[in-house]
C-alpha cells in the first residue's frame, strides 16, 4: 500500500495525490480488478519533475561531502541509518 510505503496516514496521502494530480504530475485510475482501489502512475511531467528534484538533491548532498570518499559516504549513510528516531522510544521530562 502506498500510504505504508510513504509512511503517511491514508488521509494525508489523499491530499498529496490531489496536489500531484492537480499539477499534472501523477494520475489515479480505478483498478479494474478491484474498483475500490486506485492505481497511481507518474506522468511524463512528473518524471521530469522527479529527475530535476533528484538532481538538486544530489547536488545538495554532494556539496558538503565533496571531500568524502565513496566509502566514507557509504559509512556515514550506514551510521545515520542506525539512529533511532522512533518518538515512542523517547521520554520528555518537561
Amino acid at each position: 500500500m502506498l500510504a505504508e510505503r510513504l509512511e503517511v496516514d491514508p488521509s494525508v496521502l489523499v491530499g498529496i495525490l490531489n496536489d500531484l494530480e492537480g499539477e499534472g504530475l501523477a494520475v489515479r485510475r480505478r483498478d479494474p480488478a478491484d474498483r475500490r482501489r486506485h492505481n497511481v502512475a507518474i506522468t511524463e511531467a512528473g518524471s521530469a519533475a522527479l529527475a530535476k528534484t533528484n538532481a538538486a538533491l544530489d547536488e545538495v548532498e554532494l556539496s558538503p561531502f565533496s571531500a568524502f570518499s565513496q566509502a566514507d559516504k557509504e559509512a556515514l549513510r550506514a551510521l545515520l541509518g542506525r539512529i533511532d528516531s522512533n518518538p515512542e522510544h523517547f521520554t520528555c521530562g518537561e
